[in-house]
């Protein structure tokens, strides 16, 4: 059976092209959880939900805090459950804009990764997980909310459709379990080389390589980082503050940097507070190869020398897990979505109502960041209450022509170099003191968590 045989048919025709997409499912119409889903289990095993999660990180815990919220305030007291299963390879939330400082401070690193169970509020029904050990997931990780039950799964999906997923576990002897679901997040986000995206599905796995990648710097004389978007240019920052005596390269291909849309005011003084720092700078660069000693081979056959680099020049949406049919919604490496992202196929403009698309993945002239993605989770969390409870969408992107680009970022010596509004500024109070730890308070506080 194909994907579109098991779909309720909604047909439109558009263009001469027949698009058959699921119905968004009202209160009354909602599929049945399981209702004997155990508290915890040490395999894949199928289970229906009503709203599926895919990605924990800021989009992901954004969507479902609001949707606890909101759907908790919605649910008649003698109505049925709500279910929520966010699916996570990792058991925590890690803020993504500290993995800079992480590799250079294990200890600041610690504060970076939060356990599910340390964040306020987020407390599971169902735990599916391989852990067996009773002090990882003990009675600190429940609750027993009467309208909205909440699982995790601690793991990956695999096959994403419109109504139905496949997902594992982390070994191999786990096996393949699916997942029916009446709507889907997909706020699974964007992955770069390692150690800017870890491989950590637990805490003490992040502090383990991050530590790993701090003995690397320690061992080097030389360190090289290749690529000078936002994240290339706060690790040579950070890496050149805390080992002031060693040789720190920027290697970039254009003339400068980062390669945002943002002005040549704020670029130059990103730029110079590297500079001040002490970081070498290569500008016009690109590099051919790494050389067996590690060295860099420029595509003009000059040679930087080099003991230990960093590649920071790429970067990929997880989108690999789409099934065949869906994969045509993807342009350019980005998810086609409707202003109130709904997938929606490029050809047609014929959206699915129940799936819903958030954060780094979306096609949208943006500079994609921790905020945008925080926004969007709550805005389809918003969306599909309201399509449950009321039967229509309440809340579309805003105007993306009349909103100002922003960034901050982190140069040497500690400094912040900020942009919002064409307002360029260096150590900005307000920011300094978000970034003391990197936004994770901050980060806290917009998430309910």
């Amino acid at each position: 059976m194909t994907e579109q045989d098991e779909i309720p048919e909604m047909a439109s025709i558009k263009s001469g092209i027949k698009t058959i997409v699921p119905a968004a499912k009202s209160y009354t119409q909602l599929m049945v959880p399981m209702t004997n889903l155990p508290q915890r289990s040490h395999s894949a095993i199928p289970l229906k939900t009503n709203v599926l999660i895919v990605g924990g990180a800021y989009a992901g815990i954004a969507a479902l805090r609001a949707l606890q919220i909101n759907l908790s305030s919605r649910i008649p007291s003698n109505g049925s459950k709500i279910s929520v299963t966010l699916v996570e390879p990792k058991d925590g939330l890690l803020n993504i804009l500290g993995i800079s400082r992480s590799i250079v401070s294990p200890q600041f690193a610690q504060t970076q990764y939060i356990p599910f169970n340390k964040l306020d509020h987020l407390r599971f029904h169902s735990i599916i997980s391989e852990d067996d050990s009773e002090s990882r997931y003990d009675s600190s990780w429940f609750n027993d909310d009467d309208k909205v039950q909440l699982n995790f799964i601690h793991g990956r999906i695999t096959s994403l459709g419109s109504q139905s997923a496949e997902y594992t576990l982390h070994s191999s002897t786990s096996g393949v379990a699916k997942i029916d679901f009446d709507y889907v997040v997909m706020a699974s986000g964007r992955d770069r080389n390692w150690p800017t995206t870890p491989h950590a599905t637990t805490q003490q796995q992040f502090i383990d390589e991050v530590t790993k990648a701090k003995d690397s710097i320690d061992k080097a004389n030389t360190v090289s980082i290749i690529g000078a978007g936002a994240v290339g240019t706060e690790i040579a920052g950070d890496i050149k503050t805390a080992y002031p005596g060693k040789t720190v390269n920027l290697v970039h291909p254009h003339e400068h940097f980062p390669p945002e849309p943002l002005s040549l005011e704020f670029k130059t003084m990103v730029q110079d507070s590297i500079e001040r720092a002490g970081v070498n700078i290569y500008l016009n660069t690109r590099i051919e190869k790494v050389l067996d000693n590690n060295n860099l081979l420029t595509t003009t056959q000059k040679v930087i020398e080099s003991e230990l680099n960093f590649h920071c020049c790429s970067k990929h949406n997880n989108t690999s897990f789409l099934t065949p049919q869906l994969q045509k919604h993807i342009v350019n490496g980005q998810v086609n979505t409707n202003e109130y992202l709904q997938l929606t196929d490029p050809a047609t403009q014929l959206s699915h109502p129940n799936f819903f698309v958030v954060g780094d993945l979306v096609n949208f002239a943006i500079i994609k960041s921790a905020g945008w993605a925080m926004y969007m989770g709550r805005q389809v969390a918003n969306n599909i209450t309201s399509l449950i409870f009321d039967e229509k969408l309440v809340e579309p992107m805003p105007d993306l022509t009349s909103m100002p680009y922003g960034m901050v970022i982190v140069g040497g010596n500690e400094e912040i170099i900020s942009e919002l509004s064409g307002d360029v500024q260096l150590n900005h109070e307000g920011y300094k003191k978000e970034y003391l730890d990197y936004c994770i308070g901050k980060v806290r506080a917009t998430l309910d968590v």
